[in-house]
């Protein structure tokens, strides 16, 4: 329902107005003295605001939205209403207030036809008036709801890919920590547990940001590349170039740990070489370019390339959570016997755009 200080103004105005409009037309008219005829007209408006008031009552039991109800009461009680508040001005209040004027007798059925016809009209366009408010209102609350509602949703389907993690990282972090102990490399240990338990907080944060800084991504991903040189001595090697003009741009948290895991998998787990991790962050024609290359190969059944991969999927159903069709993920073998996977982002302005 609208609400009651909307529908008392609403109230006011209309009948503000039309004591305006009696006033000047027994002015220009001048068949009664303004004196004596005025404080009828106020009478008349003030029961008439009553009247409004009592029918705005009625009008709150159709809440339900139904107009059908809406319609009965606009049309019988607001009838009733109107005929009294004529009754009241046209054959009550008349004789006292204007006893002796000239060429009148009481009652004075005219003029009671006239103003029950006008209060009806007055009274159906308030009602008619206060059902679009009413219409308009219960519409923007549905649109707010609806909008709620997806961004819960979204913000759900977000937080589920984001919990994607590969079980075997922490379990074979775990057992890196274990090796280090018994090797009496307390110092290692007690750095690689700090920087999985950094990693781990940024992963499972509930109260952090779902965008962060390339910044900020990219050091989480060299606390996981730090964890897993622990794991792979002497064989894991990474470099991070980041341009300073997308240092602040902001991404999902964690969008590209699984480019990341699919480079230790498939690059540095299935060799006893050095194998080589390249993180490069720059902006190629308006959009942020976020690649992860290794050392190696895709054949063409390779499930990188086909892009069947549950890393991979969770990438590219987050991109279109956040940014619709204005994000890509791209995969190819490049230059120099690598392998690149690139995330294409858009501006923050394209964040939630279904494009």
């Amino acid at each position: 329902p609208v609400n009651a200080r909307i529908a008392a103004i609403s109230m006011l105005g209309v009948w503000a107005a039309y004591l305006l409009f009696l006033a000047l037309r027994t002015i220009i008219v001048g068949q009664y003295s303004f004196a004596i005829a005025f404080p009828r007209m106020l009478f008349t408006v003030l029961i008439s605001i009553a009247a409004n008031w009592f029918l705005y009552r009625l009008l709150l039991l159709t809440r339900g939205g139904k107009i059908a109800p809406a319609v009965i009461l606009l049309s019988f009680p607001t009838l009733i209403i109107a005929l009294g508040i004529a009754y009241i001005d046209s054959v009550l209040a008349v004789p006292p207030v204007l006893a002796g004027a000239p060429g009148i007798t009481y009652p004075n059925w005219p003029p009671f036809i006239d103003n029950a016809f006008i209060c009806y009209l007055i009274l159906v366009g308030w009602g008619g008036l206060y059902l679009a408010l009413a219409h308009n209102r219960a519409v923007q609350i549905a649109m707010e709801n609806s909008r709620k509602l997806e961004k819960l949703n979204r913000e759900s389907e977000l937080r589920a890919l984001r919990y994607q993690l590969n079980p075997h990282f922490i379990f074979n972090a775990l057992n890196s920590v274990s090796g280090l102990v018994m090797e009496k490399k307390n110092e290692q240990a007690e750095h690689l547990v700090d920087g999985l338990a950094d990693y781990m907080r940024a992963v499972l944060d509930d109260d952090g940001a779902e965008l962060i800084s390339v910044e900020d991504e990219v050091a989480q991903q060299v606390r996981y590349l730090e964890i897993e040189q622990v794991r792979f001595p002497g064989r894991l090697n990474f470099e991070v170039h980041l341009d300073d003009a997308v240092r602040t741009w902001q991404i999902p948290a964690l969008i590209i740990q699984p480019l990341v895991e699919n480079a230790i998998k498939y690059g540095v787990a299935r060799t006893t070489n050095p194998v080589r991790i390249i993180i490069t962050a720059n902006r190629e024609a308006g959009r942020l370019k976020l690649s992860v290359a290794n050392d190696g190969r895709m054949s063409l059944n390779d499930d990188r390339l086909t892009g069947t991969g549950t890393g991979l999927t969770n990438i590219r159903e987050r991109l279109a959570v956040i940014y619709g069709n204005g994000a890509a993920l791209i995969m190819a073998n490049g230059k120099g016997n690598m392998v690149v996977a690139s995330v294409i982002i858009p501006d923050a302005a394209q964040i939630f755009r279904d494009g």
